[in-house]
């Protein structure tokens, strides 16, 4: 998830985003789906107030979404060389652009934002999933705020500050959720009730769950699990929450937490050993997730067991 070979990638959004704009930026991190870019996200910043206009962008079938987290002086738009909009850009605000339209940019004022980068086929993908119609085109209003995608980006932003290699089917999850706000509010995708589904089948569900117990210390992501499924993503995802009552990445995080219990009462493993083992990268990450689910810390947890 975390991006390392940016420079090679040909989508219009990390270091080649950060680069065009004359910004400090890079991808925080992309979802992928059946082995195919499905969203990226890229972190924005840059303290000069004045920047010039920029050189249009090549055109390309994917959107970029802009999200400020801060307030924007003014943010002007150009498509295929004309004039689109210009004004002030409150904090939460978004602009969407098809990149198809050849954009320029220009803006003014302290810049602090993230891009989502969405490729069409994305969207045609995610319709099909769904027996919706295609996606034709992502609008929003440029003077409203959209609070729904301000929480789904503090989420991620917070996840990817921690570890996301130890939180990669969370991170996936929100991943999917951001993708599936920008096709149906952003483009209007309407599913077929149909295509919701039920549950797993039996064989699934157990199947879902050796694959979580078998990687406890692992990256394991949902597309991994679903594959193991013969799912989609999204699909596995709505179906393990309907048979289970929860979402995949809870199910995989009381599973570390029972393990880590077992360990720390069988062992006399330091906690490090034990966060490693269990797969919570850390023990900072251990001693966050541990305390906020069972209500001790676990050093506390272990003492109280070891001294009755």
């Amino acid at each position: 998830m975390m991006e390392e070979s940016d420079s090679t990638a040909g989508g219009f959004y990390g270091r080649r985003l950060s680069r065009h704009l004359g910004m400090e930026g890079d991808c925080l991190l992309r979802i992928k789906r059946e082995g195919q870019l499905a969203l990226a996200m890229t972190r924005l910043t840059c303290s000069q107030f004045i920047r010039e206009r920029t050189a249009a962008i090549p055109s390309e079938p994917a959107y970029s979404i802009l999200q400020q987290l801060g307030d924007l002086d003014r943010h002007s738009c150009w498509l295929a060389g004309r004039p689109k909009y210009s004004g002030a850009f409150g904090a939460g605000s978004v602009s969407v652009i098809n990149l198809m339209d050849n954009p320029q940019c220009e803006f003014k004022g302290p810049f602090d934002a993230v891009q989502y980068y969405v490729p069409q086929t994305a969207l045609d993908e995610f319709a099909r999933e769904h027996g919706a119609k295609p996606v034709s085109t992502l609008k929003w209003s440029r003077d409203q705020r959209d609070p729904f995608l301000s929480t789904l980006s503090s989420v991620l932003l917070s996840a990817v500050e921690q570890d996301p290699t130890s939180n990669q089917l969370f991170v996936d999850q929100i991943g999917l959720s951001v993708l599936a706000h920008f096709a149906q509010t952003y483009g209007g995708m309407r599913p077929q009730e149909k295509a919701a589904g039920g549950g797993l089948a039996p064989w699934q569900e157990r199947r879902a769950k050796e694959i979580m117990r078998a990687r406890l210390a692992s990256n394991l992501t949902i597309a991994d699990v679903a594959a193991e499924c013969k799912l989609t993503p999204s699909h596995f995802a709505r179906s393990f929450r309907r048979s289970t009552g929860v979402a995949p990445h809870e199910f995989l995080s009381q599973l570390r937490i029972d393990e880590a219990k077992r360990l720390m009462l069988s062992t006399k493993l330091p906690l490090a050993d034990i966060a490693l083992i269990c797969g919570f990268g850390d023990q900072s990450y251990f001693t966050r997730v541990f305390s906020r689910n069972v209500g001790a810390s676990p050093g506390a947890w272990r003492r109280a067991r070891s001294e009755g």
